[in-house]
């Protein structure tokens, strides 16, 4: 685990990143309460303040490291226990959410 303190979800599923000066479509690769990896066309500079969203999961972060096109942000608060737990749903039930999220938004053009 190097220097984890938490071990990681591995996720693989979509999710953006959002700085002062633009916003940006990433894959998270992998999440924890105290951090996540991405994976991103144009990752920050190390330091940077981001905003990382996942469905209507928001967690702010501070990026740690970057190299090639991942860069790691690490949380100075845990992300909610709730929150871990509803990306681990989406990861393990990858299918079913993706009908959900069909359904809803169909259902917003009815």
């Amino acid at each position: 685990m190097g220097n984890r303190k938490m071990a990681r979800l591995a996720t693989e599923i979509d999710a953006g990143m959002v700085l002062p000066e633009r916003s940006e479509r990433c894959r998270l690769e992998n999440i924890s309460r105290t951090g996540c990896r991405l994976q991103l066309g144009g990752p920050p500079r190390v330091g940077a303040t981001v905003l990382i969203r996942v469905e209507r999961i928001e967690a702010m972060g501070i990026v740690a490291w970057v190299r090639g096109n991942r860069c790691g942000v690490k949380f100075p608060e845990p992300l909610a226990i709730r929150e871990l737990e509803r990306i681990r749903w989406i990861v393990e039930h990858a299918n079913a959410h993706e009908q959900n999220s069909l359904a809803h938004a169909t259902a917003v053009w009815r």
